[in-house]
């Protein structure tokens, strides 16, 4: 435990000791605004069981107090090395997510991207610290800045400003009557080859049983094409995810929705919602029905049900996409942070 004028801080290096946090750490989670969804205690926890059983890592969350109140915490892990030197590595999922902390919007950024900027270069075996996900304009993003630590670049994260739309067919005539046309005619091309309307996945059974589908689509399209989207093969991957939609509460929330002909899966997609955004997180389809355009379909529909459900905002989430560039009116930056902690 280490405390500057105002600010007290400690590092959490046992999983059992960050259990004492949880009432805190959910009090201060519930104050951050939509990329909250991604800090929230329980996904911590979910991501570090993704590297617990690693031998080289061990936990190492660090906590900052401002008299006593926690305002500020980094979820992250060390990665040992050989020579008794570490890496600090952000403690992610292991997939393409936004990396975040925690942090209490009346405190001073300043002072407490000072404070943690000290704590990470105060000890003499750590060599760097990576971060691989900082969405402009979040905490994380402010504090690295805050701290001069450096960004460079990786690609955008595309968003649709969907607050301005009432109903869905408000949000239609924003469009072209080309792109009208189309989307009433892609339906109704699907629903006579025998699909019936989008439905929401609701029973645990079925949610379980849409994700596992889901990412066996996707982990098919990975193989057939030699991606690079290794992080989706893993099995624990999906287990990650089954794990996540079992989360539900009040202020987060999973929604599945999916196209279907009898017993014969079409599509299915993922939403995350918090605070009014609703971020897209997942989606496949099934090959055979490819010349129906389901994919481009269902995230319409997810446009819809958002809109339906009083949404603020329809985040992308990260990378590029020719249907993102066709649907997204505004997009951030996404990049990645490397910090040399050693002072040679």
């Amino acid at each position: 435990m280490k405390t500057t004028t105002e600010l007290t801080v400690e590092t959490v290096v046992d999983e059992s000791n960050l259990d004492r946090f949880a009432p805190e750490w959910m009090a201060l989670n519930a104050k951050c605004g939509p990329a909250g969804f991604f800090t929230r205690f329980e996904v911590v926890k979910e991501n570090w069981a993704r590297y617990r059983d690693d031998p080289r890592t061990s936990l190492h969350v660090i906590l900052i107090r401002k008299h006593g109140k926690l305002v500020f915490a980094a979820p992250m892990f060390k990665r040992h090395d050989l020579l008794l030197t570490h890496t600090l590595q952000w403690l992610d999922s292991k997939t393409p997510l936004y990396d975040d902390v925690l942090l209490d919007s009346d405190t001073d950024i300043a002072s407490v991207a000072r404070t943690f900027s000290e704590v990470l270069k105060s000890s003499w075996t750590g060599r760097v610290l990576k971060i691989g996900f900082v969405l402009e304009g979040s905490d994380l993003h402010r504090v690295l800045g805050a701290a001069g630590m450096p960004f460079e670049f990786r690609t955008v994260a595309p968003s649709l400003d969907i607050s301005r739309y009432e109903t869905w067919d408000d949000y239609l005539t924003q469009h072209s009557a080309n792109r009208r046309q189309q989307y009433r005619l892609f339906s109704r091309r699907l629903q006579k080859a025998g699909s019936g309307s989008v439905e929401i996945a609701t029973g645990q059974n079925e949610r379980r049983n849409e994700i596992s589908a889901l990412f066996a689509q996707k982990r098919s399209w990975v193989s057939e094409r030699d991606d690079l989207l290794d992080w989706i093969v893993p099995e624990e991957t999906e287990k990650w995810f089954q794990r996540i939609i079992r989360m539900d509460d009040a202020a987060n929330k999973t929604h599945l929705l999916r196209f279907a002909s009898g017993s014969e899966r079409i599509g299915s997609l993922l939403l995350l919602e918090r605070d009014g955004t609703m971020f897209l997180s997942k989606f496949a389809h099934n090959p055979a029905w490819s010349r129906y355009s389901p994919g481009w379909l269902l995230i319409l529909e997810a446009v819809k049900f958002s809109i339906g459900r009083k949404a603020k905002a329809m985040d992308f989430m990260i990378g590029h996409g020719a249907w993102k560039e066709r649907l997204s009116d505004r997009s951030r930056s996404v990049f990645k942070s490397r910090v040399d902690l050693s002072p040679w």
